[in-house]
């Protein structure tokens, strides 16, 4: 997997200390769900995998 660089906006860096010194195991799940949503790479539809299941030309 290639290397990936995050940039975190203020209230973002705030939101992790407080999920950090409230101890929420909870909130950092969710945190971490929409991190995740945001580290993943997005293919567009021409060349993402479904673009190779289809016949030639369609994708």
């Amino acid at each position: 997997m290639a290397d990936k660089t995050i940039i975190f906006s203020d209230q973002e860096q705030m939101q992790i200390e407080g999920i950090v010194i409230d101890k929420d195991g909870d909130e950092a799940l969710r945190y971490l769900a929409d991190l995740l949503v945001r580290i993943k790479p997005h293919f567009g539809h021409a060349c993402g995998p479904k673009a190779a299941e289809g016949p030639p030309g369609h994708g």
